[in-house]
């Protein structure tokens, strides 16, 4: 037998000792949270209550200088719109009266339109001025302020009423009837008055008759020379005329014969016959004349023979004779001259033709 002790066997403890380990280190660590999180709270219930700090703003004081001058402020200009009426009705027409119309009155008098009074009084010279102002604008030319003309009228756009025209301008002379109608707002260049140029060299239906000058240079030297020859006397009955005017001599013409028994179909026939339709007439171009002898029918005159031998010397045409009414659309008015210069006046004479056929002549060269 051996005299050697047994060797005693040794327990394996290092499971054990991991296993405290690390049970150690979590209670550790969980104790670091639990304090953490208790100061993450004691700071937010403290941010809570604590008001964030404003910074304070010292005043400056500035100490202006003396010596200078403190500069005054730039104005700044106010625009000024253009005046709208107040109140106005849905339709201003012939007949109505009042503040509206009055306010229509001075636009159409600021556009160059009207020229009469400002009384507030839809009348005919109202009436005239709108059609015309419809017409530059492209507006139905009914002389009826409704929605659409009064918009266009109060607009920064509106058109205002065109210059003169110069009546002799171009190398054809120019053709006024129902088929070349002039605008409503049509006005000659170079109108005088005639008795101011003329004086007693013949008698007038009005004082206040004008013509485009040239015109009424031609006709008085025409008058003088038919004078020289024994021919006088001489009255002026009209000149230039407006549409408006135009307008009137129509409609009253158009009554006469209604008042005659005839239908208003019937009346308008006669009379377009005899009387231009407003804006056909030659009379608008200020180079018309209708001469007369006081007390006697002109046809039969010796003024009458003279004219119709002469005139074309002095520029001047026999406008409207019963030769050519069917092209003229116009009766004879032996009364009637018109000019156009010597050179187309003595061409026409020569070639025996009314002015409609003249200007289609040129044209055609």
């Amino acid at each position: 037998m051996s005299n050697r002790r047994p060797q005693r066997k040794r327990k394996n403890r290092s499971p054990y000792l991991f296993a405290l380990l690390c049970a150690l280190l979590l209670t550790a660590l969980a104790a670091v949270g639990a304090t953490a999180m208790n100061t993450w709270n004691v700071y937010a219930a403290e941010a809570a209550v604590t008001p964030t700090p404003t910074p304070t703003v010292l005043p400056i004081s500035v100490t202006p200088d003396p010596n200078r001058a403190t500069p005054a402020p730039t104005p700044v200009p106010t625009p000024t719109p253009t005046p709208a009426p107040t109140a106005t009705p849905g339709v201003l027409k012939s007949g109505a009266k009042g503040d509206a119309v009055k306010g229509i009155q001075e636009r159409l008098q600021a556009l160059g339109y009207y020229s009469g009074k400002l009384d507030g009084d839809f009348g005919s010279g109202t009436k005239n001025a709108v059609q015309a102002f419809q017409e530059v604008n492209g507006l139905k030319a009914d002389g009826v302020v409704g929605a659409k003309t009064l918009t266009v009228l109060y607009a920064d756009s509106a058109l205002p009423k065109p210059g003169p025209v110069d009546t002799l301008e171009g190398d054809i002379p120019l053709l006024v009837n129902k088929q070349n109608p002039l605008p409503v707002s049509f006005e000659p260049a170079n109108l005088v008055n005639v008795k101011e140029k003329a004086g007693s060299l013949m008698t007038y239906e009005k004082d206040s008759i004008q013509a485009v000058g040239e015109a009424v240079d031609a006709l008085i030297a025409m008058i003088r020379d038919a004078e020289k020859d024994g021919v006088s006397p001489w009255k002026l009955r009209e000149a230039y005329r407006t549409v408006a005017d135009q307008q009137r001599i129509f409609n009253n013409r158009v009554k006469s014969y209604e008042d005659a028994g005839n239908t208003h179909a019937q009346a308008l026939s006669i009379t377009r016959r005899e009387v231009a339709d407003p804006g056909a007439s030659e009379h608008h171009t200020g180079l018309a004349f209708d001469l007369n002898v006081p007390g006697q029918t002109f046809a039969d005159t010796a003024q009458y023979i003279w004219l119709k031998r002469h005139c074309w010397d002095y520029g001047f045409i026999m406008r409207y004779t019963d030769e050519k009414d069917e092209i003229t659309g116009i009766t004879g008015e032996e009364w009637h001259v018109r000019y156009v210069g010597v050179k187309h006046a003595q061409a026409m004479r020569d070639l025996d033709y009314c002015l409609e056929e003249y200007v289609e002549y040129l044209k055609g060269q």
